[in-house]
């Protein structure tokens, strides 16, 4: 038990391993087309499970935009993205007409995220993309 309580706050500490961390030293570049499967639970719709793809078309230093590509059951929708993040990628946020994105950077080419919108069509949707080379 002790040696777990050790290892649990050497984790907490120093961190994720190096190789499980973006590269902070370089210059972190989302730019590119990122695919994946998504969740999602909606306050009239009920659950749907999709293909996303997110595309970050321009980056300039912290700042980004580009759009997301749902799957949806009247066809594809296409819906335009702004977003930012903090030095090193830690916290990266961004929104759209409607809502509000969150993303994780678990590695240079994979990325987490969730998307939420509030009110009377109320929906949360997440999922892991990768990033197409």
């Amino acid at each position: 038990m002790k040696s777990c309580a050790l290892a649990l706050l050497a984790i907490l500490t120093l961190g994720l391993p190096a190789s499980a961390q973006p590269a902070s030293k370089e210059k972190l570049s989302l730019v590119g087309t990122w695919t994946g499967q998504r969740e999602r639970m909606a306050k009239v719709e009920g659950y749907r499970e999709g293909p996303a793809t997110l595309v970050i078309t321009e980056q300039k230093g912290r700042a980004f935009k580009g759009h997301l590509v749902r799957a949806n059951k009247d066809g594809d929708v296409k819906e335009e993205l702004w977003g930012a993040f903090t030095p090193g990628g830690k916290l990266i946020v961004a929104s759209d007409d409607e809502g509000y994105y969150w993303f994780t950077l678990v590695n240079n080419n994979t990325l987490d995220y969730c998307y939420a919108e509030a009110g009377a069509a109320a929906r949360t949707t997440c999922a892991r993309l990768t990033r197409k080379r």
